[in-house]
């Protein structure tokens, strides 16, 4: 984000950043629009990966399906810790919450999807989110980086834009590997067990399921 995303951003009520990013991520900067430090001062930055990029068994797990939510129950067995320090940062947040990894489909769509779950939005609806951040992030293949289990080694990525009959068929695989993890996954008692407290789980409910009140204001307003 530029200088004036970053103050529009604020304008309209952010105050946290959630970073799922790693290590080796954040490192790239090179990439990175030079900022006034201005335009964020005063945001509340938390960073929390959902992975480990040197752990082994991490990697054969998820290194062959990352970007696809079949990488997401494998990822979410392994760090529940991590997880629960997203969702905290989440529930602890003053004003609006930015969460972001690298490309801003993947980790995104994978903790986004528990917020929708979390909300009770209905399956169908997760998955139509979900498709709708993968074409908005089209033109983000790869994300700048891979992993190749052959070498067991991070590469750099050619940012390749997708053809719209590769995005069809990327879609079209992974469609029902997350309508089966939608309907499998018990969002709140994922993140109980990883160590959320039950008032945190509570508060994110609270600010996902507006009231019977707060949504007849909302429309009247």
């Amino acid at each position: 984000m530029t200088t004036e995303g970053w103050h529009a951003a604020r304008a309209a009520g952010l105050g946290s950043v959630v970073d799922l990013r790693n290590g080796v991520e954040v490192g790239r900067t090179a990439e990175h629009p030079v900022i006034d430090e201005a335009a964020c001062r005063g945001l509340e930055v938390v960073s929390a990966p959902t992975e480990d990029p040197d752990d082994p068994a991490f990697l054969a797990e998820c290194g062959p399906w990352l970007d696809h939510p079949r990488s997401w129950t494998p990822n979410m067995e392994r760090y529940p810790e991590k997880f629960a320090v997203v969702f905290s940062a989440v529930a602890d947040a003053t004003g609006g919450v930015l969460v972001h990894c690298a490309g801003g489909r993947d980790r995104t769509g994978m903790v986004c999807s528990l917020l929708l779950l979390l909300a009770g939005v209905e399956t169908e609806a997760i998955v139509d989110n979900y498709e709708s951040g993968f074409r908005g992030a089209a033109a983000h293949r790869g994300h700048g980086l891979g992993y190749d289990p052959a070498t067991g080694e991070w590469t750099t990525v050619g940012d390749q834009e997708w053809s719209p009959a590769e995005l069809d068929a990327a879609l079209t695989d992974r469609r029902p590997v997350l309508e089966k993890w939608v309907n499998a996954t018990d969002a709140a008692a994922y993140l109980t067990a990883g160590g959320l407290d039950d008032r945190r789980v509570e508060r994110l409910q609270d600010l996902l399921r507006p009231t019977r009140d707060s949504r007849r204001v909302a429309g009247a307003e």
